[in-house]
C-alpha cells in the first residue's frame, strides 16, 4: 500500500509541477510587434489560451528592440513584458472567458498545453504595418511555418533543449 501511495504521490507531483515550455520572444527590429499569441492542448487544440483579453484585438505587443520570457502562464505577471490576463476557452462547447494570470483554470491547463502560434504585424511608430507573420507548430497552428521572410524582417520559431528542459524561442530580426 505504501508503494502505491508513493507512486501515486510522485505521479500527482509530476502533473502538478510540470510546466508549459518556457517561451522567449526576442524582437531585434526597430518595429513594434503586435499580434495574437496562443497556447493550446497540442493533441486536440482545446483548452486554449490567448495572451491578452480578446481573440481578435491584436493587443499583445512586444516593443522594438526588446525581449521577454514566459516560464509559466501563471507567473507571466513577473515577465519583462508582463501579462495580466488571458482569453481562455476550456472546451469546444464553452465560450471563452477573460481570466487573470493566476486563475485556477489557467494553472490547471498549464501542464497539458503549450505555445502553438503567434500571428503578428511589425508596425512603426505611426502604426504603419510593414510585415505580417503567422508562425506556429502543428497540429493547432494548421499550416503555419516555423520561419518566414518579410519585406523588412524575418521571423523564426525554434526549440533548444538544455538539461532536459525544452525552451521555445520566437525571434524577429
Amino acid at each position: 500500500m505504501k508503494k502505491i501511495f508513493l507512486m501515486f504521490s510522485l505521479f500527482l507531483s509530476t502533473i502538478a509541477f510540470s510546466q508549459v515550455t518556457p517561451l522567449t520572444i526576442n524582437n531585434y527590429t526597430n518595429y513594434t510587434i503586435t499580434g495574437r499569441l496562443r497556447a493550446a492542448d497540442l493533441t486536440n487544440c482545446v483548452p486554449e489560451l490567448y495572451v491578452g483579453n480578446t481573440l481578435s484585438s491584436g493587443n499583445f505587443t512586444i516593443p522594438a528592440s526588446s525581449s521577454t520570457e514566459y516560464v509559466k502562464y501563471y507567473t507571466a505577471n513577473t515577465a519583462a513584458i508582463p501579462v495580466f490576463d488571458y482569453l481562455v476557452r476550456m472546451s469546444n462547447t464553452t465560450p471563452a472567458s477573460v481570466l487573470p494570470y493566476n486563475h485556477p483554470n489557467v494553472v490547471a491547463i498549464s501542464p497539458t498545453t503549450d505555445w502553438s502560434f503567434y500571428a503578428f504585424d511589425l508596425r512603426d511608430a505611426a502604426n504603419n504595418i510593414y510585415d505580417h507573420f503567422e508562425l506556429g507548430v502543428t497540429p493547432c497552428a494548421g499550416t503555419y511555418p516555423t520561419n518566414a521572410v518579410g519585406s523588412v524582417s524575418e521571423a523564426e520559431w525554434f526549440y533548444i533543449t538544455s538539461g532536459g528542459t525544452v525552451y521555445s524561442y520566437i525571434q524577429i530580426y
